[in-house]
């Protein structure tokens, strides 16, 4: 089966998009088919690595230490959206940085006033 792929190429000011078509196969049988089995799964493990990685990085930056984490990875199942960690304060502190000087100041004072 032919899939569609497309990438970008910046060069200088100027991104330029290619579009191309590539046969992967329809189905696990016909990819390791084409492929072999060997290569189908070395490609699987390659991408299921980088998906692995992704969530260390979000699990330590979420302040989780490593036997925590390891934890975690345990849950995750390829191909299914992982738990995704939310940090409150990190999520504003962000938000907070992209307002303006004014927007800043009154949520401080916003801030300041309900304190306990």
């Amino acid at each position: 089966m032919a899939v569609e792929i497309k990438a970008t190429y910046k060069k200088g000011d100027v991104d330029k998009e290619f579009t191309v078509m590539y046969d992967f196969g329809a189905n696990l049988e016909e990819a390791a088919a084409k492929y072999t089995p060997a290569v189908v799964y070395d490609n699987y493990v390659r991408s299921g690595k980088i998906t692995i990685q992704a969530a260390i990085r979000r699990y330590a930056a979420a302040g989780l230490d490593e036997a925590a984490i390891a934890e975690k990875i345990k849950g995750i199942t390829l191909g299914v959206a992982a738990e995704r960690v939310v940090d409150p304060i990190a999520q504003t502190l962000a938000r907070f940085a992209n307002l303006d000087p004014a927007a800043q100041a009154e949520l401080l004072s916003k801030l300041k006033a309900m304190k306990k």
